[in-house]
């Protein structure tokens, strides 16, 4: 069978990798020059303005043992995992911190520390009716909620919680409010207590390797001018690098897209799918690698964390440091910021990435289930972390579903079903 898959991220090379091994020709089209979507590797799928001799993320960074069929798929490509020890920080604008037990010991010694230790230790105690709140409440009432239901009356704890949503989905602080319910507080119950792995060599090494035993075609630098869909199968047309024109006929299209490109994509969109797609707005996130440590320097830290929340005069924003992550051994520090471009020193940027991301709402996310139900209906099918709990979990797991829903190119093959036992594709 032909299967096009439009879009180079880590749910369209993952799908493009599990059907590739179920027997079937398999066509990516993305329309960036590197493929890895989310997924920036510094001297790997990502080249900085200012030179730099480190492997270093300016996107996905690091991931929770949690995410099991992320793993799996690693165990699978044989990409080696390294355990990370993560800590985090709040730093308010009028001096207030709080720090996690690993930030507080190698920042503080003495009565500092133990200062410190408690009075993160009363946020906790203070959390404790926050925390059953969340971790009580059932699937079904979070549905058809925003985050802000449950994160009042405003207040330390509840700002922390807004701020790892934040971090987790590359959102802006001011849209948190609205962010789904159903989304954010499984991921952060499952996820936040999780211990987390890095990948040895970068992010992209895992795309490499799907590369190394990929049999498909890949498209780079691809403009779709529209995706025609009949009873008989499916025609892309487009352009390629050097304006070549193409027109692709195929048996199935998998959608790989941000959800809302995929409207503008579709030539023939049905009614159907234009309720479960129009409400999903486009988003650039922007991120900031750099070497500037200056931040911290009024509470008096020397050494960041992983999860660090700075207040600034107009909102909030995070600086991941990136040492530990990415297994620098260098003594030069550096940093991934998001939403504080404005407080880095121009001379100390490495480089500044745009991420087209999801825009996520309650009204975005109320037709998702419906997305999965009718995949496969005219030759059509989605994939991405917004059917999933928005992270690359749900990446992974989104492959996986239709990948299990086309099944092999031919039901014999034994070797296709052995090979996927263990992604959870035979039955």
């Amino acid at each position: 069978m032909k299967i096009a898959i439009i879009g180079g991220g880590a749910s369209g090379m993952i799908s493009a990798y599990l059907l590739d091994r179920q027997g079937h020709h398999v066509t990516v089209y993305e329309r960036k020059s590197v493929l890895g979507g989310h997924i920036r590797t510094l001297n790997k799928n990502m080249t900085a303005s200012t030179k730099c001799p480190e492997r270093l993320e300016a996107g996905v960074l690091e991931f929770p043992v949690a995410f099991t069929n992320f793993l799996e798929l690693m165990q699978d490509l044989e990409v080696p995992l390294e355990p990370v020890e993560v800590g985090s920080g709040i730093f308010f604008q009028d001096g207030r911190h709080y720090l996690s037990a690993g930030m507080i010991e190698h920042n503080f010694q003495g009565l500092q520390k133990w200062r410190e230790v408690l009075h993160t230790d009363g946020l906790y105690a203070r959390s404790l009716g926050l925390w059953l709140k969340t971790h009580l409440a059932r699937l079904e009432n979070l549905r058809g909620q925003p985050l802000s239901a449950y994160l009042t009356p405003e207040s330390v704890q509840t700002t922390w919680i807004k701020l790892l949503t934040m971090y987790s989905y590359s959102m802006p602080y001011e849209a948190i409010d609205d962010f789904p319910a159903e989304l954010a507080i499984p991921a952060l119950r499952r996820y936040v207590f999780s211990h987390w792995v890095r990948i040895r060599g970068g992010v992209y090494s895992y795309i490499e390797k799907i590369l190394e035993r990929f049999s498909g075609e890949v498209f780079l630098n691809t403009c779709i001018a529209g995706v025609h869909r009949s009873p008989a199968g499916v025609q892309i047309k487009g352009r390629c690098e050097g304006d070549d024109c193409f027109n692709h006929a195929f048996d199935k299209v998998i959608f790989a897209t941000p959800p809302d490109q995929v409207l503008p994509l579709l030539a023939d969109p049905q009614p159907d799918e234009v309720r479960r797609f129009r409400n999903w707005q486009p988003y650039e996130a922007t991120t900031t690698m750099h070497c500037d440590l200056t931040l911290y320097e009024p509470y008096g830290i020397q050494q960041g964390s992983e999860f660090d929340f700075f207040q600034t005069d107009t909102s909030w924003g995070y600086n991941a440091c990136l040492n530990q992550l990415c297994g620098v051994s260098s003594n030069q520090a550096y940093s991934l910021a998001f939403h504080l471009q404005d407080c880095i020193a121009p001379e100390q940027i490495i480089h500044v990435q745009q991420h087209h991301t999801p825009f996520y709402t309650v009204a975005a996310l109320q037709y998702r289930p419906e997305v999965i139900a009718t995949n496969g209906e005219n030759h059509t099918y989605h994939v991405g972390a917004y059917l999933g709990d928005g992270l690359h979990e749900g990446a992974v797991t989104s492959a996986i579903a239709v990948a299990r829903e086309i099944g092999p190119a031919n039901a014999e093959r034994s070797v296709a079903s052995t090979d996927l036992a263990m992604l959870g594709l035979t039955r």
